[in-house]
């Protein structure tokens, strides 16, 4: 309703086609198209009217500021030239961006990538602990606990299976990530106890039982590193694979600067006017 009384305002000034425009300041223009572009997604009715009338605000007070802006700054031109430069840069960096989507694979075979690793090793140095395990929050009256309190201690794969079965039908959560590292944050983020620090609990403790309220949570933790050790190959990969694509994408803007460069000085489209650039240095000074 609001956007659509905003565009029958603009339709209301005759010196143009104003169907598509919701505000004009001297030679600026706001669009509806434009609003709708900027505009996020998933909003309700009433999301989307607050949305325009702060919007529409927003445009209009920097618009009238950037014209006071204009004529009471005394370096307009030496702002001019880092707009344009900026808008140039800009150009550039969502070019180049786009076209490294398009060319750069992330892709890399394993022999590289650990190959990688093992020279790079201490690079990888993990910050905080990571752990493997599983976590378990079931209500006080689950039937079985002392059965499942001997499954989680076990580790084993029959017994995590047995865990599975049970968890299906008893648990209120279930965790399982015996087949990959996660932080220890994010699991201790789940259980209600004060596990004092990180380094000494994991060295001490395979198995954790907490009682809160109505619930009981099972800790069962098959392997750790601690903080500062170096991580484990399979949790640096996705990092590895990271630079390796960023070196990539790094070789290939460069290259393409490479082409188009030489591309331009075959066609006689760049001439320099200068001859040692020590006496342009010199006549900055003076």
């Amino acid at each position: 309703m609001g956007i659509l009384m905003l565009t029958a305002w603009g339709c209301s000034d005759n010196r143009t086609d104003t169907k598509d425009l919701l505000v004009r300041i001297d030679d600026y223009v706001l669009s509806t198209r434009q609003l709708n572009e900027d505009m996020p997604a998933g909003l309700t009715n009433e999301e989307r009217e607050a949305f325009t009338r702060q919007y529409i605000d927003e445009w209009v007070s920097s618009v009238l500021l950037y014209d006071v802006a204009r004529k009471n700054l005394s370096d307009v031109e030496r702002l001019d030239r880092l707009v344009n430069d900026y808008r140039r840069d800009l150009f550039v960096y969502e070019y180049c961006s786009r076209l490294s989507d398009e060319r750069v694979s992330d892709d890399f075979p394993e022999d590289s990538i650990k190959a990688f690793y093992e020279q790079n090793s201490k690079r990888f140095t993990l910050r905080k602990p990571i752990v493997k395990g599983l976590l378990l929050k079931v209500p006080k009256n689950a039937p079985s606990l002392s059965s499942l309190r001997s499954w989680v201690a076990s580790g084993s794969q029959s017994a995590v299976e047995k865990i599975e079965k049970y968890a299906i039908k008893n648990a209120i959560g279930y965790d399982y990530f015996y087949d990959h590292w996660v932080w220890f944050d994010d699991v201790k983020d789940n259980i209600p106890y004060d596990f004092g620090n990180d380094d000494s609990f994991l060295r001490q403790h395979k198995d954790l039982e907490v009682s809160q309220n109505d619930n009981v949570y099972l800790l069962h933790i098959s392997e750790y590193q601690t903080a500062q050790s170096v991580m484990p190959y399979e949790f640096a990969r996705q990092r590895i694979i990271e630079i390796l694509t960023n070196r990539s994408r790094v070789k290939f803007n460069e290259e393409l600067k490479r082409e188009v460069y030489d591309e331009a000085v075959r066609e006689g489209r760049v001439e320099y006017f200068y001859g040692d650039t020590t006496a342009i240095v010199e006549n900055e000074k003076k």
